[in-house]
């Protein structure tokens, strides 16, 4: 089951979601100025670790 933990903006106007895939495993989808078109980076590590890589792409944080 998917969990949506945080969303935030890529340079001011890019959507960009952190998902949670169960354990240790993420997701970080993000928008693209392409309608219809998202990029997507799975990945394993501890919820702290995901949430430090989320705020490294965002400007602002929003947790859901």
């Amino acid at each position: 089951m998917m969990q949506l933990y945080a969303t935030g903006r890529k340079l001011g106007t890019t959507a960009v979601f952190l998902w949670g895939h169960g354990n240790f495993k993420y997701e970080i989808e993000s928008l693209t100025a392409t309608p219809g078109i998202t990029k997507c980076e799975v990945f394993e590590s501890t919820y702290e670790e995901a949430m430090k890589k989320f705020e490294k792409m965002v400007d602002k944080v929003k947790m859901v």
